[in-house]
């Protein structure tokens, strides 16, 4: 006698409503299990991205979603984030459990949500403390007269220059410079690309 094999059907990974993400990195949700198949073991799953288009997936093909946090302030706990250990120059990654160490990383703005964020906040820094080695400050009373000048950007016209300010109206949080000439060697020798890349978040 021939023993027959029973066929057993699993379990469906996802539910119609769930979210999903595809490995191309679509969102979107789960509108039907459409259909299981015996030779691959999987099912296909109607799936309607967050833009609205339809497609037809294969299990392996999607992850659930898992919500990121929207900002350092959101973070959960086991949520990874990145640090920079400024004693080696390095970007690091960190579990957030909500101690002592999370909390002051998030306090000194040292806490960001992804590398490359973290690591972006190194090169900026960088081009700060060059600002400041050429004659930059961000101290008003070590500004010797009335007229300052600051490195800004054109963001219509996508380019970076040298402006001045009345003192009493000049920008907060930058770096001022005495003389244009401070400034305009300052924006020379850093670079117009790596200002418009760290300091305004504008690729180059």
């Amino acid at each position: 006698m021939i023993e027959v094999k029973k066929m057993e059907i699993k379990e469906p990974k996802f539910r119609e409503g769930q979210k999903v993400i595809d490995k191309k990195g679509h969102v979107g949700n789960v509108t039907k299990v459409d259909s299981y198949h015996f030779d691959e073991d999987e099912y296909w799953y109607n799936v309607r991205s967050d833009e609205g288009t339809p497609a037809f997936y294969t299990e392996p093909y999607l992850d659930p979603y898992v919500e990121k946090p929207k900002t350092i302030w959101d973070l959960q706990d086991k949520d990874i984030y990145y640090v920079i250990d400024y004693d080696v120059m390095n970007v690091r990654s960190v579990m957030f459990l909500d101690d002592t160490d999370d909390i002051n990383y998030r306090e000194l703005g040292n806490c960001f949500l992804t590398k490359e964020e973290a690591e972006n906040e190194v090169e900026r820094k960088k081009i700060e403390a060059e600002m400041l080695r050429l004659g930059g400050t961000r101290k008003i009373n070590e500004l010797n007269s009335n007229i300052v000048y600051t490195i800004q950007m054109h963001f219509g016209l996508k380019y970076v220059y040298v402006r001045s300010f009345d003192i009493e109206q000049a920008p907060i949080g930058v770096i001022f410079f005495n003389y244009r000439k401070q400034a305009i060697k300052a924006l020379e020798t850093i670079g117009e690309d790596r200002f418009k890349k760290y300091i305004f978040g504008v690729d180059a």
